[in-house]
């Protein structure tokens, strides 16, 4: 009467007197001559099957789609994270470049040395000025003079940080000689630097090569033995093979290395050199520019250590490669 009927149960006979239950669907179709009867059928069986493969597969999907929805989540999330570590680099930039700025309007001023020049003023044109007056003024110019080397290598130590090096082929004795003339230690009395004949040469940026130097003659200067007549410097280097990889101990692969040896003998230290380093006081007075020179020296992917007697002297060690590294 409907023409149609669908999920007939039936159990059709099998080979060897199998029973296979099938569901039936049936359509009436009706021609200008004939009708016709079309049937089909499914075994049970495999209608289950499909059915749990449906059920996996929309279960599937809808754990596919809560995942996807946490992925949302914590791609959002991730983004909002993002945009706040981008204001806060934004804020932590903003204010080394301030800083950067305020170093340098600082040692601007100082290096127009205004008040050193007052005071030698005062000096040679003062008469019969008290001997207390001409030490305070001595101590102004010293002070002054103090301040404007240390500030500029604080500028040039926070500038260090996002340098990119200019590596060239550099000579050992002559960026020493250039430090030494830099420096203006070529013609300074009761003061005897030596250094190699023999070049060497190896790859390094040459500026902060010879910084690295100033600061250490500078430093043994500063910190000359009273009780010695003539304040000695001796720097030799050799070429020496070593391990590349200076922090990981499971890891082998040697390269050449150039090893400087740097010794004085300055008043020395009196507290270890990494102390000094770490907190960048010598003394009760800022050393800043021992920082600096460790900063050079791993900026190029070597090591700087000291040791130190009191009142006999310092000894640096710095080794550098002398290739350019590969990145």
């Amino acid at each position: 009467m409907q023409k149609s009927v669908r999920e007939i149960y039936l159990v059709f006979k099998g080979a060897k007197d199998a029973h296979v239950p099938v569901l039936l669907n049936v359509e009436v179709k009706q021609t200008a001559t004939m009708t016709e009867i079309v049937c089909g059928g499914m075994e049970i069986a495999n209608r289950n099957r499909f059915e749990k493969e449906l059920l996996e597969a929309k279960k599937i999907a809808e754990e596919a789609l809560n995942e996807n929805a946490e992925l949302i989540k914590a791609k959002n999330a991730l983004v909002a994270h993002q945009k706040i570590l981008e204001s806060q680099y934004r804020k932590v930039n903003s204010l080394k470049e301030q800083q950067q700025e305020v170093f340098k309007l600082i040692a601007h001023d100082l290096q127009e040395r205004k008040s050193i020049f007052s005071s030698n003023y005062i000096l040679t044109k003062g008469k019969a000025l008290p001997q207390a007056v001409v030490e305070q003024l001595h101590r102004i110019i010293s002070f002054n003079s103090n301040m404007s080397d240390m500030l500029l290598t604080l500028l040039h130590f926070k500038e260090l940080d996002n340098m990119e090096l200019n590596y060239t082929e550099i000579s050992l004795s002559e960026v020493i000689n250039d430090a030494i003339v830099d420096s203006q230690l070529q013609n300074a009395e009761r003061l005897v630097i030596t250094y190699p004949e023999k070049d060497l040469s190896f790859f390094a940026d040459n500026r902060l090569l010879m910084r690295l130097f100033k600061e250490l003659l500078k430093n043994s200067h500063k910190e000359r033995n009273p009780d010695a007549p003539i304040l000695k410097i001796d720097i030799s280097a050799i070429e020496t093979v070593k391990n590349s990889f200076l922090e990981l101990s499971d890891q082998y692969h040697y390269d050449k290395f150039i090893k400087i040896t740097y010794t004085d003998n300055s008043t020395g230290f009196r507290t270890k050199f990494s102390e000094i380093i770490e907190k960048c006081v010598q003394f009760n007075k800022i050393n800043i520019g021992l920082a600096y020179c460790k900063q050079i020296v791993e900026k190029h992917s070597g090591i700087i250590t000291a040791d130190s007697t009191k009142c006999k002297g310092v000894r640096y060690t710095i080794i550098l490669p002398m290739k350019q590294p590969s990145h």
